[in-house]
């Protein structure tokens, strides 16, 4: 299995500790685009289908099942206190054996960049967005989940489950619509591989 995530905006250095809530807007921003990919791609649509086929009141239709079978996935990943839990739904995790490889492509804004690349900096970014790509340890200073993000769609449950990664830095012109970037916005494509053990027995579902 092979897609791309899409992330434009603030991208803060590691290095300079950016907060939880910083490193969630742009977990929010990939949420949909993986939700959507689970409610698109086949075998996924219907992995999470046979998990609710599992629960009770077991049957019913095809949405019915698949929501329940990503309710079910999600209360095993919840973080937080009541009113404020997480139920987040990551891909890749070793319950179902998967790893995945990433190819990431990084543009930013500064020009000096292209001249003397600060590598500090460049590390410290890809850690947020590998943080970002992640369940968080604790939801405490997330807030609440808003409409659409209940459950919450992430790819890693951890970032170890990274087997292979690939880093390509340039600059950026400019964002989408011509919009003149900040010195702290990036754009940010993540090409992104699943690898499955084999003898697994989700095999079938993550090819």
């Amino acid at each position: 299995m092979e897609f791309h995530l899409l992330y434009e905006g603030e991208l803060l250095s590691s290095g300079n500790h950016p907060k939880p809530e910083n490193k969630h807007k742009i977990r929010k921003a990939l949420h949909p685009q993986l939700r959507n990919l689970w409610l698109t791609n086949r075998n996924l649509r219907q992995y999470a289908e046979h998990l609710g086929n599992q629960v009770p009141p077991h049957g019913g239709t095809e949405d019915e099942r698949f929501s329940r079978g990503i309710t079910s996935l999600g209360k095993d990943w919840a973080r937080g206190d009541a009113p404020n839990t997480f139920h987040f739904v990551p891909l890749v995790t070793t319950t179902f054996a998967l790893r995945c490889s990433v190819d990431i492509l990084l543009l930013r804004p500064h020009e000096k960049q292209l001249i003397q690349p600060d590598t500090s900096d460049l590390d410290g970014k890809v850690k947020t967005i590998f943080d970002a790509l992640q369940v968080p340890d604790n939801a405490a200073s997330l807030g609440t989940a808003e409409q659409g993000e209940d459950p919450f769609y992430v790819l890693l449950s951890n970032d170890n489950l990274i087997s292979q990664m690939r880093v390509t830095a340039d600059q950026l012109l400019a964002l989408p619509g011509q919009k003149q970037p900040k010195a702290s916005d990036s754009f940010v494509l993540v090409n992104v591989k699943i690898n499955h053990m084999s003898g697994s027995p989700c095999d079938r579902w993550f090819e």
